[in-house]
């Protein structure tokens, strides 16, 4: 990396929010679907997980470029799942998506450093953007969720047509905050979306891995929690 960094990008999801709490919000959905249907919620809950992996490659760049209403995804999945142990009923679809949208919004959270690293980039003159991938309305209520503000640029994939892994992405954040690649450093979890959009875009790609996953992708610097962050930008 030559040169001053100007700008740090974020990812949101697994980045700076928490997001290990899918499997306790679904098992929770299940429990209480499970109570009202006669189900056991193991069975619900596992039926979830195959209607999300089987839906997600139909409808899931749709629903994150915006194509689609915030909640059509966890609605047909939780049709599917119900559908698949026996239970037709719409008003249980219904009440699965009010449960499932209003347990993980009470769940999100900053990681621990989230705050802290933030408030060092700014104290440096550093400016701060999110990129993320999502519906606008799911991804501003997360922010507004847990306070994140003052960032120069948030960019929502739903807002913009496009998402991570695309280049352009990357781009509209450069554009938005007036600076450029070689100048920006882009941080998140995901190996294809965060890591190889961001270099593709020609950003300074850091991989974050808190969970010691498997290293399956090129990124400029790895770290394990976003303090790491400040070492890099010097």
């Amino acid at each position: 990396m030559s040169g001053a960094i100007t700008a740090v990008c974020f990812d949101l999801d697994g980045t700076l929010l928490r997001d290990d709490n899918a499997d306790r919000v679904v098992r929770a959905v299940a429990y209480e679907l499970g109570e009202r249907c006669g189900i056991d919620a193991d069975v619900l809950a596992a039926a979830n997980q195959r209607a999300w992996n089987d839906y997600w490659p139909e409808a899931g760049s749709a629903w994150l470029r915006g194509d689609l209403p915030a909640d059509a995804v966890p609605r047909e999945v939780w049709r599917r799942a119900l559908a698949t142990v026996g239970v037709d009923d719409p008003t249980a679809t219904e009440a699965a998506v009010r449960l499932h949208v209003q347990l993980e919004s009470s769940a999100h959270e900053l990681y621990p450093e989230a705050a802290e690293v933030l408030t060092a980039l700014r104290s440096r003159g550093i400016l701060t953007a999110i990129i993320t991938n999502g519906p606008s309305a799911v991804q501003r209520a997360k922010l507004e969720r847990v306070g994140l503000d003052g960032f120069e640029a948030v960019i929502v994939s739903g807002e913009v047509g496009m998402e991570k892994p695309d280049a352009g992405i990357f781009r509209t954040a450069l554009d938005r905050l007036g600076v450029d690649a070689a100048a920006t450093v882009h941080v998140g979890d995901n190996q294809s979306a965060d890591v190889a959009g961001a270099s593709s875009a020609g950003l300074t790609a850091v991989w974050i891995n808190r969970t010691g996953a498997e290293k399956m992708s090129d990124p400029d610097h790895a770290i394990t929690d976003l303090r790491g962050l400040l070492a890099i930008v010097g």
